[in-house]
């Protein structure tokens, strides 16, 4: 609309100069020309000022608005910051007695769990001392009765005391059964001298059985592990080895025995990897034979010849024995793992243990009774749930084992605690290693004790054995 006034306006001053005051046309064309562009000239600035003068006020708007926001964030952060200082202090004060109460709770039930835990190891040791004595009182009896129907003439009754005896074996098993138990009482009376001759006679003679009970995978239940369990073949029976350990403690033999016990388990290993290269060994260890140097520079230099089956054979120690473990046993520990031996914890009741430092020694294995797990029996924990507590050992390098399975109903309730390995009658019982697929020098042990350490003896030198109806997968 402007140019086309500009122009109207230059036309007709071009008119007004031909018409009026008589100009040529051409002249009169030319100055109406000039006179547009010279309007047109003037009128750019001004629109630019116009145009600027509106920019600015715009602009001078959004500033107001800007600072209004501003103020307003200004607002809300110190009502956030206000509010942040003050809600801890409303927290403490609404739940601050409540914490109080559960911190209180909390500290109750670690003091019961672990007054539990220390009453449940003395009550179990006790029951195993009764039981040894119990052995040890049945054993004399019937030894009486033996004497007492040879002099009489009366074997009818020196069959009774026989029948008496295997009843109880049957019932009683390895001495874990609740029939075991309720013959026990909370007293220990004073070692049987007679009875702790006779099993140091029995350890000296090397009259020793071994048993093998299976390690099987879960749920799958196919053997990868067997333990070795040593059982003292006496007059009476076997005596387990709750009965007899710790009389070969006190009687300084039990490095004789242990001895007996690895050389026999590397025979029985052979005969194993002959048949499936996988199946290793549990083979129980005690703390005291890692203090002897007698026995352990020769350990030392039987495993040190027998380091391809290493990955194959754990050592087991109860947890009560690693507890008591000096510098010396565990200065020990690190020379058989530097041979590339592992180690497994067995009979552990708490949990709560520095199990990465023993993972950094060689362990790789804990066991732990399928009713501990279960809540059936006391069992420390620590903060970890029962149910976390595969996957915690996991990842401090150890696999955790339960042992001790006697029902399928265990197993079931079991299932959800991501559980790799079982251990228990329920899959078999411990399995007697045959006496003639021992040897020759199993025979005579009949006779003249072998050598009670490693070495090229003849002990070392007999058939590897084999375990009757275990090597089956269950």
């Amino acid at each position: 609309m402007i140019l086309i006034a500009m122009g109207v306006i230059a036309a007709s001053a071009a008119v007004v100069l031909y018409y009026q005051l008589g100009l040529p046309a051409g002249s009169a064309l030319m100055i109406g020309i000039g006179l547009m562009l010279a309007m047109v000239v003037l009128q750019q600035p001004m629109e630019r000022r116009r145009e600027r003068a509106w920019l600015e006020g715009r602009l001078a708007e959004i500033a107001a608005v800007a600072g209004d926001g501003e103020a307003e964030i200004e607002k809300i952060s110190a009502r956030l910051n206000r509010l942040e200082q003050a809600l801890p202090g409303r927290i403490r004060e609404q739940t601050g007695e409540l914490a109080a109460e559960v911190e209180v709770v909390g500290e109750l039930l670690r003091q019961v769990t672990e007054t539990l835990a220390e009453l449940e190891s003395t009550v179990e040791d006790r029951f195993e001392g009764v039981d040894a004595r119990f052995g040890a009182m049945e054993r004399r009896i019937r030894d009486a009765g033996r004497r007492d129907a040879e002099e009489t003439g009366t074997p009818r009754r020196r069959a009774r005391l026989d029948e008496a005896g295997e009843d109880r074996r049957e019932r009683t098993g390895d001495g874990d059964t609740v029939a075991a138990s309720l013959r026990s009482g909370l007293f220990v009376a004073d070692g049987d001298p007679a009875f702790e001759r006779e099993v140091e006679r029995l350890i000296r003679e090397e009259q020793i059985e071994l048993h093998l009970q299976p390690v099987v995978t879960l749920p799958q239940r196919l053997v990868r592990h067997y333990e070795v369990l040593t059982r003292l073949k006496g007059a009476s029976g076997l005596i387990p080895a709750a009965e007899f350990i710790p009389v070969a403690e006190k009687s300084r033999l039990i490095a004789k025995l242990d001895t007996y016990q690895v050389i026999r388990s590397f025979q029985i290993l052979k005969r194993l990897t002959q048949r499936n290269g996988e199946v290793g060994l549990f083979v129980n260890l005690s703390a005291e034979s890692l203090a002897s140097s007698a026995f352990f520079r020769e350990f030392q230099a039987f495993l040190g010849q027998n380091r391809a089956s290493a990955d194959l054979v754990q050592f087991e120690f109860r947890q009560e024995a690693l507890a008591e473990m000096g510098p010396l046993e565990v200065e020990s520990l690190r020379a058989v793992a530097d041979l590339g031996f592992h180690f497994s914890i067995d009979n552990v009741t708490d949990l709560r243990g520095d199990f990465r430092r023993w993972s950094d020694l060689g362990f790789r294995f804990i066991k732990v009774a399928a009713d501990r797990l279960l809540g059936r029996m006391p069992l420390v924990t620590g903060d970890i749930h029962v149910e976390d507590m595969a996957g915690h050992l996991q990842r401090q390098g150890l696999t955790l084992i339960v042992d001790h399975v006697e029902q399928e109903a265990q197993v079931i309730d079991l299932l959800d605690y991501g559980l790799a390995f079982g251990q228990g009658n329920l899959f078999s019982s411990p399995r007697q290693v045959r006496p003639e697929v021992l040897g020759p020098a199993q025979a005579a042990t009949t006779g003249t004790a072998a050598r009670p350490t490693g070495g090229e003896g003849s002990s070392r030198r007999s058939v590897s054995p084999f375990p009757s109806g275990v090597a089956r997968k269950q």
